[in-house]
């Protein structure tokens, strides 16, 4: 059974102000038959009164901020003072009504009919000590029946609706796994392919080269061929560890994040300084942030030959940051500095939006700094 308590922090202010101006409605015409007083049987009408009001209102903010406790405590006083007033106010049997409805929407029946009886049993009491036959009894406990299969139809109703959106968010979940299941069904199949062109493109290439070397070094070549020979072998080496990356990356096998940059500023010569307690990122994230710093170092290469560049990598609450530095500032005369499509910054920029985070870069001092921050 889906356990609820009507509905308390999500009701409308329209709700409110006509139950409050039901309860004035009816506070009037009980002054208006019952001729409150100071003594005597007014002073306990008067009582009742009050106490069936108070409570009535008690009732609502219990309702509004949750309080099942006080509610409960609410309606039980609602009901047995509107069984009290009932002797001088026949309306008095509507507070009784409204108790056995309030009790009913909120709990299961066996446990709110304390309450519904609560009403009739102060009648019971209230009537013959006022002198008053017991005939007002049975429209008291009518009024009690309606409220209770009011409260019983308004629960029933409010369950169903629970248990539709219970069954919506069920749906929405399978829906999102199996999307999820798709699209790692197609990252597999997209590193299937990348593995088995692409990788193995690059193994054959970088066999077609070591056998290329053993003939150069069997003949007599020059420095300058020899030389680019071995940068031809790196990239191609580098090439190569990149589609395997990329491959564990669409599967899902990334190593960590603060190895990849640890190996990265190895290789790079650069410096990595790690801050936060380091935590396991998404295969997208990682990946992404990786990139970044690649694209960050080759520009220092590219534009500030000769700089030192420093990585930092800041682990936060619910935000993880990298940035790359360096001490030399940008210049147009470098060898390298017209390779390339000059789309690096705009492509660091698009994978970092794509991930929700921002991205700041600009000069700092006598050098330049990439910085992003991203979700994670």
């Amino acid at each position: 059974m889906i356990a609820l308590t009507d509905p308390a922090g999500n009701r409308p202010p329209l709700a409110a102000v006509i139950n409050l101006a039901s309860l004035s409605l009816l506070v009037w015409g009980v002054t208006t038959e019952a001729h409150l007083g100071f003594g005597g049987r007014h002073l306990v009408a008067l009582v009742a009164l009050v106490l069936a009001t108070s409570a009535w209102v008690g009732w609502l903010l219990a309702r509004q901020y949750c309080w099942p406790g006080y509610a409960a405590a609410s309606l039980l006083v609602t009901g047995v003072a509107g069984g009290v007033l009932t002797p001088f106010a026949s309306l008095g049997l509507v507070f009784a009504g409204v108790a056995a409805l309030g009790a009913t929407i909120a709990w299961d029946f066996d446990k709110a009919v304390w309450i519904v009886l609560c009403g009739p049993a102060a009648m019971a009491i209230a009537l013959p000590a006022a002198g008053h036959s017991l005939a007002p009894l049975g429209a008291g406990a009518a009024a009690v029946v309606a409220g209770a299969a009011m409260g019983i139809s308004r629960r029933q109703a409010m369950q169903e609706t629970a248990r539709a959106a219970e069954i919506r968010v069920s749906e929405a979940r399978a829906d999102a796994e199996q999307a999820r299941a798709e699209l790692l069904a197609g990252r597999n199949h997209l590193a299937r392919e990348l593995h088995d062109i692409l990788a193995h493109t690059l193994s054959a290439s970088s066999l077609q080269l070591e056998a290329l070397d053993a003939v150069v070094s069997a003949g007599e070549v020059s420095p300058e061929v020899r030389e680019q020979l071995d940068v031809v072998k790196r990239l191609v080496r580098s090439g190569l560890d990149e589609a395997k990356g990329a491959v564990r990356a669409l599967r899902e096998d990334l190593p960590p994040l603060v190895e990849l940059l640890a190996q990265l500023a190895d290789d790079r010569g650069a410096a990595l300084t790690v801050t936060g307690t380091p935590r396991r990122l998404g295969p997208e994230v990682s990946l992404a942030l990786y990139r970044v710093a690649q694209e960050a170092l080759t520009n220092v290469v590219k534009h500030a030959a000769g700089a030192t560049a420093d990585m930092g990598l800041a682990f936060d609450d619910g935000q993880v940051s990298l940035s790359v530095t360096n001490d030399v500032p940008p210049t147009n005369g470098s060898p390298l500095s017209t390779s390339g499509g000059g789309y690096g910054i705009q492509g660091i920029k698009e994978r970092v939006l794509l991930l929700g985070g921002q991205v700041e870069t600009g000069p700092t001092g006598d050098g330049w700094k990439v910085l992003v921050e991203v979700p994670a």
